[in-house]
């Protein structure tokens, strides 16, 4: 695709697009997503067919699979696929998957079906455990689309916690740190127990689009391993202790009981040069 017609492609989604199928869609980091291309008014097969991507809005449109194959030259190449109803197959999505696609038959510029793929993840600041001398936890939960120009409304994405009551403010083993944009934070205090299920749910019109679940095991946490390896290392100690003040004992007793042997022999010896 010249840079031209890339820019005219541009610059015509920007002013709302060609008629066609517009989907949104919503995953989770890991799903396999089938994004739709449908051409109900052409006979054409999917090898007329080409799939085009745009990460964000700062970007350009990509061309990802032409004539029905996908560009081996692409770094996720070995993730996408293209199944015989022409839809795309992307399997373990990833964050950076997020943006817009937009399925074309023909050198006809008739765009059948645009989709915008929107990705939820939860991840732990830093990754897995964010230790602040006490053992708390930060987890952030972020939503990643394709205008990243436009702020996600206040209290769109929320925090549940396992009986399925949204976590606000400041609570027993909590606290709410609020959104920034598309992403929302949540301090986990450490606690006693395993497997503390924590639900990031994005809302759009008071209704749940999609949502992540993290499952935290305390005993997993870099701090629980070290009180682990030290009560470890303090058992060995105490045992090598045990053992040397055993030794130490059977010594000492061994020495006294042959002093005592020593002083019996020399006193039977003097009675005998005595007689």
């Amino acid at each position: 695709m010249t840079l031209r017609l890339e820019v005219i492609i541009i610059l015509v989604l920007q002013s709302g697009g060609i008629s066609g199928q517009t989907e949104k869609l919503y995953h989770t980091v890991g799903d396999d997503v089938i994004l739709p291309c449908r051409d109900e008014s052409s006979s054409s097969s999917c090898s007329d067919v080409t799939w085009l991507y745009q990460k964000d809005t700062s970007t350009t449109l990509v061309t990802e699979v032409r004539n029905g194959k996908v560009d081996q030259r692409l770094f996720r190449a070995s993730r996408l696929n293209v199944s015989s109803d022409c839809s795309l197959l992307i399997r373990n999505i990833i964050d950076e998957d997020a943006g817009y696609y937009v399925c074309r038959f023909g050198e006809e510029n008739k765009f059948d079906t645009n989709v915008y793929l929107s990705i939820l993840s939860i991840s732990a600041d830093p990754p897995e455990v964010h230790p602040r001398g006490n053992g708390d936890i930060t987890l952030l939960c972020s939503l990643n689309r394709f205008d990243k120009t436009k702020s996600c409304k206040q209290n769109s994405i929320i925090w549940m916690d396992e009986r399925g009551s949204q976590l606000t403010g400041e609570g027993v083993g909590f606290e709410f740190r609020g959104q920034t944009n598309c992403v929302s934070v949540l301090t986990v205090k450490h606690q006693s127990g395993n497997n503390k299920r924590f639900t990031c749910q994005f809302l759009e019109d008071n209704k749940v689009k999609i949502e992540a679940v993290y499952i935290l095991d305390f005993t997993d946490l870099p701090g629980h391993n070290i009180i682990i390896m030290v009560g470890a290392v303090m058992k060995v100690v105490l045992i090598f202790l045990g053992v040397v003040a055993a030794l130490v004992y059977m010594y000492r007793r061994r020495t006294k009981g042959n002093e005592e042997q020593r002083t019996r022999t020399r006193r039977t010896t003097e009675a005998v040069d005595v007689l």
